[in-house]
């Protein structure tokens, strides 16, 4: 388990980050730079995470202190939390160093922790155990959030009682994949398991699909067909946008969850069924029972134990840890050597809505993945729509372009950067990214024109 070392005097930092990476990181403290330096000489971090603030160095300067940490081992990292400019010699690329300037958006750090763990991952060790940094996987379900986690404990209470449960979120979230983990996780795990999108199927043919027909039972029913019920026997099926279905198939599938039989559409007897039911939805339910599109008595059989699975927008300090996962795993797909993701890329990424949720976000990366032709993944690989999301955090009301005819080259540069760093919300490493200098030149810049 990687091993991080926070250097504060309120232990901020560290709380954040035991909260959102809790079992994933092996996080210690110190309140000064010297016992740090003591501790790290003796057994080195795989990170350290300095607030300068809080705890100045009494013995050196910022970079000369970086420089300490950073002597052993090669791939360790430092992230320093300052009020001040990224020092020249940081800002030249020439330490393994980030650089956030105070107030640090909790996001953003933990952001750039995430990209720290997963530097040059094809040779990252952790300094205490040699182990590869790995993203915490439940089933296919990654919980990179305290919230995650807390759904996977779920998927593991459910599986031990054999009741039905209701799956709530929006499309994209992993309902398919929540439901697939607690049939694995269950007594019934050696039994079918059966997936069955409701509002995929024609409402004139529910009833034939879940239940089964005799032969004859309409035009085309040549001969007795088993159901998804009966085909699931022992088993779980999952029924997925179950809002979708009408009164009829409703009324039947109540039958199914009280009784535990079923009759063919046309069949004269009924069937007994041992089969586990796990229902999803992607609506307000409580809405459509009041609108009365969903039967109550239904409603009340399916909610015996419910799982809501929490929006990609409502995580956004996963998203960045969820693209570093994807672009690790489609790198690897298709042979290409992508190793991080620029810092401009995770910004349009997590200022983004993400209306289908994790889903959405591994189509783009995919996408990005195919598309890269450098081992580093920039902004104009991701949809337009993406990086629309910038610009509308934008004032709408802004004043028309100060850059106009006749005005130097000079004057233009100036102006542009000017509009760049109001962009950037202030943040001159981002604006120096955008603007494709390096740092240093950036400071350069600002000091000619007098911004500084």
């Amino acid at each position: 388990m990687p091993r991080v070392l926070v250097i504060e005097k309120h232990d901020a930092a560290r709380r954040l980050i035991e909260n959102q990476l809790n079992g994933r990181l092996c996080v210690d403290s110190a309140e000064s730079v010297r016992a740090a330096l003591e501790r790290h000489n003796r057994e080195p971090f795989d990170i350290i995470i300095w607030d300068s603030v809080s705890a100045p160095s009494d013995c050196f300067s910022s970079a000369n202190t970086v420089r300490k940490f950073l002597r052993k081992p090669a791939h360790m990292r430092a992230i320093v939390l300052s009020n001040v400019a990224e020092p020249e010699i940081i800002s030249g690329r020439k330490l393994r160093c980030d650089w956030l300037q105070t107030p640090v958006d909790e996001t953003e750090l933990l952001a750039v922790i995430g990209t720290a763990l997963r530097h040059d991952a094809s040779t990252y060790k952790c300094a205490s155990t040699g182990e590869l940094f790995i993203p915490t996987e439940f089933e296919g379900i990654l919980s990179f959030t305290l919230t995650m986690k807390g759904v996977i404990q779920q998927v593991l209470e459910a599986a031990k009682d054999d009741i039905p449960v209701l799956i709530i979120g929006e499309t994209g979230t992993g309902k398919d994949l929540v439901a697939t983990a607690i049939h694995k996780r269950s007594g019934r795990r050696g039994a079918p398991y059966l997936p069955v999108n409701m509002g995929a199927i024609a409402s004139d043919l529910i009833a034939s699909e879940l239940f089964g027909h005799e032969k004859g039972a309409y035009t085309g029913a040549s001969e007795r067909r088993a159901g998804l019920f009966e085909q699931a026997e022992g088993g779980t099926i999952f029924l997925d946008e179950i809002t979708t279905m009408d009164e009829k198939a409703q009324v039947a599938l109540l039958r199914v969850l009280e009784n535990k039989t079923i009759r063919r559409v046309r069949g004269e007897r009924d069937i007994r069924v041992n089969v586990r039911v796990i229902a999803a939805t992607n609506e307000n339910i409580e809405e459509a029972v009041r609108q009365g599109r969903f039967r109550e008595d239904l409603y009340y059989r399916l909610d015996v134990f419910r799982i809501q699975l929490p929006p990609l927008r409502e995580r956004a300090a996963a998203v960045s840890l969820f693209a570093d996962h994807f672009v690790a795993h489609f790198a690897k797909l298709y042979k290409k050597d992508i190793r991080s993701i620029s810092r401009d890329c995770y910004h349009a990424l997590r200022q983004h809505h993400w209306p289908g949720n994790v889903r959405e976000l591994k189509n783009v990366i995919q996408r990005a993945v195919l598309l890269a032709q450098q081992p580093e993944l920039t902004p104009d690989l991701l949809p337009s729509r993406i990086l629309q999301s910038i610009g509308s955090v934008a004032p709408t009301d802004c004043e028309p372009s100060p850059i106009r005819q006749g005005m130097t080259l000079d004057e233009v540069e100036k102006e542009y950067i000017k509009l760049t760093l109001s962009l950037m919300n202030g943040n001159k490493a981002k604006t120096a990214s955008s603007l494709g200098i390096c740092r240093r030149a950036l400071y350069s810049k600002l000091k000619r024109f007098g911004m500084r």
